[in-house]
């Protein structure tokens, strides 16, 4: 006989029923977390006021809704709520949405924060120039790398405990023992922790406080969306966040929602293909004649190795060389064929952004290594290394 059961009577998933499991793989959590069943994908609702159940705000617009933006970025959301291991997440327009919203939302004047002393550009803008001169923040930057100088720096009331897990100079915290002594100095925790994605780390797993990402990164993965996330466990620290997001907007926008949601399903294999190649990248830059120093932590000459190895299980695309003095940055640029001189980093294709003049005259320039074939890659700045 034939079958003339309906399945939409079936389709009555929406973003809160695809729970996680203990016994489920991250691959798994990304593909389905965030599952809404009435489309093959995450529909694109375009609408900037939402009276759906389950949407009300404390105002009608996108930006007060506790699932800001609407049910696209709702479903992303709870994606990423899903692999942070989190109790909630908050989507933003962008990475620096993200910083600012939680800065500003969880501090105040008189307040104190220690912060790692070096940090995404704009983060660290904030920390040194608006933040103690705006807001009335004292910020003090220090080498977290040290965890007796975090000792030493939390020796004064401190607010919160500020860093990237895998920084811009390419050094790792320890980040169990970091969060460790903030906490019992009654601090909290903030970690950005895009260069290395839920895949590689999650933060809240060893005691952090607050996690963010620029989704526009590696989470999303294919430099077409603009994307920043919050997530935490405390529903206090939630609300602080929430409401800041409500009087300064920076709400995700529908379609990135949609492209974001779309990128973290193939998060883990992207991430497998950015580790192996920055593994073989970094080894072949570290034996060439025209390089002195190679940063990458799947190197065992870096002096974070050990730690990161108690942490991560790959090492991610992320990596920084410096040149012999006399080889010229211009030329090399000027002769890369595939690799492209570009700002960002965790897209598809491998990105080379130069970061100034070294110490003996040499150039430094940072590394996003791509999903091309790890020996294209090499052969390419293979030619332009050895003709700079």
């Amino acid at each position: 006989m034939p079958n003339n059961h309906d399945l939409r009577n079936d389709l009555r998933f929406a973003a809160d029923d695809y729970q996680s499991a203990d016994n489920r793989d991250f691959t798994t959590d990304a593909i389905h977390g965030g599952y809404h069943g009435t489309s093959s994908s995450v529909p694109i609702y375009q609408g900037n006021t939402n009276y759906r159940e389950g949407y009300e705000g404390t105002n009608s617009y996108g930006r007060g809704l506790d699932k800001a933006g609407g049910p696209t970025s709702g479903a992303l959301e709870e994606q990423v709520r899903i692999l942070e291991g989190a109790e909630w997440a908050q989507a933003t327009s962008c990475g620096m949405s993200a910083v600012s919203q939680t800065l500003f939302g969880l501090l105040k004047s008189g307040d104190r924060v220690v912060c790692h002393e070096t940090v995404y550009a704009g983060t660290h803008m904030l920390f040194q120039d608006v933040l103690p001169t705006k807001w009335g923040v004292e910020v003090q930057m220090v080498n977290l790398c040290e965890l007796n100088a975090l000792e030493t720096a939390l020796k004064k009331p401190t607010r919160m405990v500020y860093f990237e897990p895998y920084a811009h100079s390419m050094e790792f915290i320890d980040l169990a023992r970091a969060t460790d002594m903030a906490h019992e100095a009654g601090a909290l925790v903030v970690v950005d922790n895009t260069f290395l994605s839920p895949y590689l780390l999650r933060p809240l797993h060893y005691g952090a406080d607050v996690v963010l990402h620029a989704m526009t990164k590696y989470m999303a993965g294919h430099g077409d969306a603009l994307a920043g996330i919050v997530s935490g466990r405390d529903e206090e620290i939630r609300k602080q966040i929430h409401f800041m997001r409500i009087l300064m907007g920076g709400v995700l926008a529908p379609m990135n929602a949609f492209l974001v949601h779309r990128g973290l399903k193939t998060l883990a294999f992207r991430m497998e293909r950015h580790c192996g190649s920055g593994q073989k990248v970094a080894e072949y830059l570290d034996q060439h004649k025209k390089i002195t120093r190679v940063d990458y932590l799947g190197l065992t000459s870096h002096p974070n190795h050990e730690v990161a190895t108690g942490y991560l299980h790959g090492f991610g695309g992320m990596m920084r060389f410096v040149s012999k003095p006399g080889v010229s940055l211009d030329r090399f640029l000027g002769r890369l064929k595939m690799c492209k001189p570009w700002y960002s980093l965790g897209d598809v294709e491998t990105l080379i952004l130069p970061s100034g003049e070294s110490a003996d005259g040499g150039f430094r320039a940072r590394v996003s290594v791509g999903l091309e074939d790890p020996d294209d890659i090499i052969a390419d700045l293979d030619q332009a290394l050895e003709k700079a």
